[in-house]
C-alpha cells in the first residue's frame, strides 16, 4: 500500500516505493512552473529558460518542485547535462499567464516509438473539497498503447482510451484504491497495477513511463507509474483539525480543576490541625508541676 504523504513517489512494484522530497511554498506571482523527465531513454538533462539555467542534471524519472515566474513568453530548451546551448535537444516556446504548468520530456531519442518532444501539460491545483482527491493521468509510456484506468474493486474506468501524450483530470472520493491499467477497450488482462491511498483535498498526477517491453526496447527501463502529489490541502481544509484545540480546552479543564483539587490548600489547614503542636508549649507550663518542687521545698524548711 502506497500512503502518500508528500513528495514524489515513484511505483515500480506493488508494495515498492521510492520517495523523495516536494515543496508546496504559496506563490507571490500566481504563476508557478516545474520539469519532468519522462524520457526513458534520455540522459540526464539541463533545462534552460530564456537562456538561463533553471534545472540541472535531472535524472529520469524526476519531477520538481514548482517554481515561481512572472506571467509572459518563455524560451524553454532541454540540453544534456553539462552541455552547451548549442547542442539543445528540445526547444519549446510557452505562454504562460497564470495557474501551474508542467513542462514534461517525453518520447525517446532513438524515437523507435514515439519521438523525444516537450509537452506543456496546464496543472489544476485549484482546491478540492476535503473528502475529494483530484487525480490526473498521462500517459508517457513510448511502447504502450492506448490504456483504460481501471478501479479495481468496482470495475469503474477512471479514463479510457488514453493514447501516448495525452492526459486527463478525474476526481474520487478519498480513500484507498486498486487500480488497473488494461489496454484500451480490453479487458481480459491488466498490464498494470498499484495500491494507492488517495488523502482527502490533494491533487496527484500519476505518469504512466517507461516500456512494456524493455528487453527490446532502447533502454531497460520497465513500466511504471510515477505518482507526485502536486497540492496538499489548504488552511481551510485543515479546518476540522481545528477541533484539536478544541479538544485541548477540554483537556485542559480537567487540569484547570487541578487548581480546585488545590483543596490541598486544606493542608494549611492540616497545619492549622499541627496547631496543636503549639499546645506542646502549653504542656511545657504544664512541667511547671517540677517547679512547685522547689515549693515542696520550702515545706521542708517548715520541717
Amino acid at each position: 500500500m502506497i500512503q502518500i504523504s508528500g513528495g514524489l513517489v515513484v511505483v515500480s512494484s506493488l508494495g515498492s516505493t521510492t520517495a523523495a522530497s516536494s515543496d508546496h511554498e504559496p506563490t507571490d506571482t500566481g504563476v508557478r512552473t516545474r520539469s519532468a523527465h519522462l524520457s526513458p531513454d534520455a540522459p540526464d538533462i539541463d533545462v534552460y529558460v530564456d537562456g538561463e539555467l533553471v534545472r540541472e542534471g535531472l535524472a529520469y524519472r524526476t519531477v520538481t518542485d514548482y517554481r515561481d515566474l512572472e506571467p509572459g513568453t518563455y524560451t524553454v530548451q532541454v540540453v544534456p547535462a553539462g552541455a552547451p546551448l548549442a547542442e539543445t535537444v528540445l526547444e519549446e516556446t510557452v505562454e504562460i499567464e497564470e495557474g501551474d504548468s508542467t513542462l514534461a520530456a517525453i518520447g525517446d531519442v532513438a524515437a523507435e516509438n514515439q519521438p523525444l518532444e516537450a509537452l506543456f501539460l496546464e496543472d489544476d491545483n485549484s482546491p478540492v473539497d476535503p473528502d475529494t482527491a483530484r487525480v490526473r493521468v498521462l500517459h508517457a509510456s513510448p511502447d504502450a498503447p492506448a490504456v483504460d484506468v481501471v478501479a479495481g474493486e468496482n470495475g469503474d474506468a477512471l479514463f479510457e482510451n488514453v493514447a501516448f501524450g495525452e492526459s486527463g483530470y478525474v476526481e474520487v472520493p478519498e480513500g484507498e484504491y486498486t487500480l488497473d491499467i488494461y489496454p484500451a477497450g480490453d479487458r481480459a488482462a491488466s498490464v498494470f497495477e498499484i495500491d494507492v491511498s488517495l488523502a482527502g483535498g490533494a491533487v496527484y498526477s500519476a505518469f504512466a513511463v517507461g516500456y512494456l517491453e524493455p528487453e527490446s526496447a532502447p533502454a531497460d527501463e520497465p513500466f511504471e507509474i510515477l505518482l507526485a502529489e502536486d497540492s496538499i490541502p489548504d488552511e481551510k481544509d485543515a479546518e476540522p483539525k481545528e477541533d484539536e484545540p478544541e479538544k485541548e480546552p477540554d483537556e485542559a479543564e480537567p487540569k484547570e480543576d487541578e487548581p480546585e483539587k488545590e483543596p490541598k490548600e486544606d493542608e494549611p489547614e492540616k497545619e492549622a490541625e499541627k496547631e496543636p503542636k503549639e499546645d506542646e508549649p502549653e504542656k511545657e507550663p504544664e512541667k511547671e508541676p517540677k517547679e512547685d518542687e522547689p515549693e515542696k521545698e520550702p515545706e521542708k524548711e517548715l520541717l
